[in-house]
C-alpha cells in the first residue's frame, strides 16, 4: 500500500520535530546543571538554620521568651521575691514577701503577694520598655487595717527592672511610698530589692 503525498509530508514533519539522541542528552545535561546551580545558591540560606542546634534542655518558656521582641520580653508570668534594703547603702534589712506578677501585652500589670487580703488588696499597675533589657513599672494597692478591714490608704511602688539576657530571670529596685486615703504621704518612703523567675511566657 502506497502512502499518499499528505502522509509523506506528515512523516517528514514528525521526524523533523523529534529530537535525536544527542539533543536529548544535551538537554539532560543542561537540566542537571540548572538543578545543581539552584542547590548551591540555596546552601548559604539553609546553613544558618542548620548551624543553630536546638538544645533539648531548653524549655518551652525559654523558646517563647527568645521569640518575643525586645520591648515585649518581660511579658508573661513571674515568681517574685522582695526584700527591704537601705535606701542609701543598698544593704539588705529584712524580707518583705513573695508574689506573682503578670506582665500583660500592651503594658498592663497585675500582681499578688503573700499578705492576707484583709491587709493588702490586689496590685494593679503599668509597665513600659526603657531600652535594652530595662523596664519600668508603677503599681498601686489598697491598704487595710484588721480586724475590721478598715481602709487606711494605698501604696505606690515604682520599679526599675533589668531582665536577664536569656529573658527568664529579672532583678530590680523598688521605691515604695504609702499614702493616706486623701492622698497625703503616710510616713517616709522605703526601698526594696526584687528578684524574679519566669513561670510562663505568653
Amino acid at each position: 500500500m502506497y502512502a499518499s503525498p499528505g502522509d509523506l509530508r506528515d512523516s517528514v514533519a514528525a521526524r523533523a520535530s523529534r529530537p535525536d539522541d544527542s539533543e536529548v542528552t544535551e538537554m539532560k545535561h543542561v537540566m542537571m546543571k540548572s538543578a545543581l546551580m539552584l542547590v548551591f545558591a540555596a546552601a548559604p540560606l539553609l546553613a544558618p538554620a542548620q548551624s543553630i542546634p536546638l538544645n533539648k534542655a531548653v524549655g518551652s518558656a525559654d523558646i517563647a521568651a527568645a521569640a518575643l521582641l525586645p520591648s515585649q520580653r518581660i511579658e508573661g508570668l513571674w515568681d517574685e521575691q522582695v526584700e527591704q534594703v537601705d535606701c542609701h547603702s543598698g544593704a539588705p534589712l529584712h524580707p518583705i514577701g513573695r508574689g506573682t506578677n503578670l506582665f500583660l501585652h500592651g503594658g498592663a500589670l497585675v500582681a499578688t503577694n503573700n499578705a492576707p487580703p484583709t491587709v493588702m488588696g490586689m496590685t494593679l499597675g503599668q509597665w513600659r520598655h526603657a531600652g535594652g533589657n530595662r523596664f519600668r513599672a508603677r503599681m498601686r494597692l489598697n491598704l487595710f487595717q484588721p480586724p475590721l478591714e478598715t481602709f487606711t490608704g494605698f501604696r505606690v511602688m515604682t520599679r526599675d527592672i533589668t531582665l536577664s539576657n536569656h529573658g527568664n530571670s529579672l532583678t530590680g529596685t523598688v521605691s515604695v511610698q504609702d499614702y493616706f486615703p486623701e492622698g497625703a504621704p503616710q510616713g517616709a518612703p522605703f526601698c526594696a530589692r526584687e528578684s524574679g523567675t519566669r513561670i510562663a511566657s505568653p
